[in-house]
C-alpha cells in the first residue's frame, strides 16, 4: 500500500469552486469521490497496492518464448511506472535495453513526485537480474539532440536499434480556463514533441538497415474527452496522429508505427492526491481516500478493475515489437479493461 505521507498534499477548492452549480469538470465519470461516497464504500476497502513494475510476470501470463531474442530496444520515462514494465518485459523477452529518463522533475505544475536517478538505477538492477545489458541514459524528450545521442549510445554498445518506445509523458490536472502558460507547455512538449522527438531520432539508424518498430504510449483519454487535463487529451490525441501519419511515411523503409491507449494505470501519475481532487465534485469535502479512488474506478471498467497495471500495456508492447506484429502499423490498441468500448469505431 502506497504511504499517504508519499502522496503530495491535497488541493483544496476555493469558496468560488465549491459553490459552483454542478461541479464543472470535476464531475467527470459519475463524480469519482462522490459516487463512491453515497454508495457506502468506504468500510474495509483497500486499494490495490501501488505498482512497482517488478514482479518476474503478470499471474497467469505465459512464459517468455524469446521473441525480441537478440533486439535492442530503446525506452523513454524508463526509470519507473511503465516504461520500467516495458524494459522487464522487452528484457524477459531476450532484448537488451537503453532506458532513457530525466530521472528528476519535467514540470514545477504536476501533482506527484518526479522520477529519481535511483528509480533508474533500480530499473537497471532489475533488467540485469534477467540476464539482459542496461544502458542508462538520463536525459529529457525534449531535446531532439539528446534522444539522437541516446540512439547513437545503442547502435555504439548493441550493434543496431530494433524498437523505439515513446513512453515518457507527464499530466497536469488543470482545466483549460486555469492551466498556465508554462504547464501547458510542459504537457505538450514532454507528451506530444517528446514522442516525435524519440521517433525522428530513431528514424536513421532503422530505415539504415529497413527494419524497426516505432510504438508509443498514448491513452484513453486521446480518444475521447474528459473534463480534467484538456492538454493532456490534446497531447495523446496528438501521439495517435503522429502514429498514424508515420506509419505511412515510413512503411516503405521497412519501419512500423504503432500506440498504445491504456485506461487509468497503477502508478504514480494516477494515484496521487492532486489527481483525485481533479476528479471529484467542488463541493464533496475533504479530500478523496485511495480507497475511495479505487472502488470508484472500479465501477467505470467493465471488467470491474479500477485501473491496469504496467505490465498489461508492456504485454502489448511487446507483441507489437515482434514479428508477430511485422505487418501491424498505424494502429492504436486499447489495453482499457473494456472502458475504451465507449468510443466510436
Amino acid at each position: 500500500m502506497q504511504d499517504e505521507a508519499d502522496l503530495p498534499p491535497a488541493v483544496s477548492p476555493s469558496p468560488e469552486e465549491a459553490a459552483e452549480p454542478g461541479g464543472g469538470r470535476r464531475t467527470v465519470f459519475a463524480a469519482l469521490g462522490a459516487a463512491a461516497g453515497l454508495a457506502g464504500l468506504t468500510a474495509g476497502c483497500a486499494a490495490p497496492p501501488l505498482s512497482a513494475a517488478s514482479s518476474p510476470a503478470l499471474p497467469g501470463a505465459p512464459a517468455p518464448r524469446g521473441r525480441l531474442e537478440g533486439q535492442s530496444v530503446l525506452v523513454t520515462g524508463a526509470a519507473r511506472g511503465i516504461g520500467r514494465a516495458i524494459c522487464l518485459a522487452a528484457a524477459r523477452e531476450g532484448a537488451d535495453v537503453l532506458g532513457f529518463d530525466i530521472a528528476g522533475p519535467a514540470s514545477r505544475h504536476v501533482g506527484y513526485a518526479a522520477a529519481t536517478p535511483a528509480d533508474l538505477a533500480e530499473t537497471e538492477r532489475l533488467v540485469r537480474a534477467l540476464g539482459r545489458r542496461f544502458l542508462p541514459v538520463q536525459g529529457d524528450v525534449r531535446s531532439r539532440p539528446a534522444l539522437a545521442r541516446a540512439v547513437d549510445q545503442a547502435v555504439g554498445t548493441f550493434g543496431k536499434l530494433d524498437v523505439v518506445v515513446a513512453n515518457a509523458g507527464i499530466m497536469v490536472p488543470e482545466g483549460i480556463a486555469e492551466v498556465n502558460d508554462e504547464g501547458w507547455r510542459d504537457v505538450l512538449d514532454v507528451n506530444l514533441t517528446g514522442t516525435g522527438n524519440t521517433f525522428r531520432a530513431a528514424i536513421p539508424a532503422m530505415s539504415a538497415r529497413r527494419r524497426g518498430r516505432m510504438i508509443a504510449i498514448a491513452s484513453l483519454l486521446g480518444r475521447m474527452g474528459a473534463p480534467i487535463s484538456p492538454q493532456y487529451n490534446a497531447s495523446k490525441w496528438g501521439v495517435i496522429g503522429l502514429v498514424k501519419s508515420a506509419a505511412l511515411e515510413l512503411g516503405g523503409r521497412g519501419i512500423t508505427v504503432n500506440a498504445v491507449s491504456p485506461t487509468g494505470v497503477n502508478t504514480t501519475m494516477l494515484r496521487n492526491r492532486r489527481q483525485y481532487a481533479a476528479v471529484t465534485p467542488r463541493g464533496f469535502p475533504g479530500s478523496v481516500p485511495d480507497n475511495l479512488a479505487a472502488v470508484a474506478s472500479r465501477n467505470l471498467h467493465p471488467l470491474g478493475v479500477p485501473w491496469v497495471e504496467p505490465e498489461d500495456v508492456a504485454a502489448v508492447v511487446v507483441f507489437l515489437a515482434s514479428d508477430e506484429a511485422r505487418y501491424v502499423s498505424g494502429a492504436s490498441f486499447d489495453v482499457t479493461a473494456g472502458l475504451g468500448a465507449i468510443t466510436t469505431a
